[in-house]
């Protein structure tokens, strides 16, 4: 969020039909938060900083914190809490990992885009913890290919569902 510009006044964010759960401990300032409050549904703020300066917005945010993010007990917490069914998440690699790893993620949306960039330091789909045992091969998970969609400028549009 704070790479597009959601810390400024200049805020490009604006989806007031869509809610938005937001994982965070350091990135999004005071601003930031003001515009993704009024510029959304609602907002739900996932963090482990005790000191994050959503807890002086109280009123006007949902704060969820945790010592250390539980995901399991976060996705059911707001399933159970807060009634909510469907997420469609936009993460990087480090995250998709972790919910990939932890069974949390059931289909995967991928748009390929026609241009090679890589490097030994450049982020993947999934980054995290490399795998370096005979069990860590449980961790890998299965694509199943539902749909491929030609999308123009010779992009591509893949959905798989994940064979948990």
């Amino acid at each position: 969020m704070t790479k597009i510009g959601v810390n400024t006044k200049n805020c490009p964010i604006n989806c007031p039909k869509v809610s938005f759960i937001i994982i965070d401990n350091n990135h999004l300032n005071e601003q930031g938060l003001k515009n993704l409050i009024q510029r959304t549904k609602k907002l739900y703020l996932v963090t482990s900083n005790k000191n994050h300066p959503a807890f002086k917005l109280k009123d006007k945010i949902q704060v969820i914190y945790y010592e250390k993010i539980d995901f399991k007990d976060l996705f059911s917490r707001l399933y159970q809490d807060f009634k909510i069914k469907r997420i469609t998440i936009q993460s990087g690699g480090t995250l998709n990992s972790i919910l990939v790893r932890e069974g949390l993620i059931d289909r995967i949306s991928l748009v390929i885009a026609p241009a090679l960039i890589g490097g030994i330091n450049t982020p993947s789909l999934i980054n995290g913890i490399s795998l370096k045992s005979e069990k860590d091969l449980e961790l890998i998970k299965s694509l199943k290919l539902m749909k491929c969609t030609k999308l123009k400028n010779s992009y591509l549009h893949l959905s798989y569902s994940l064979n948990n």
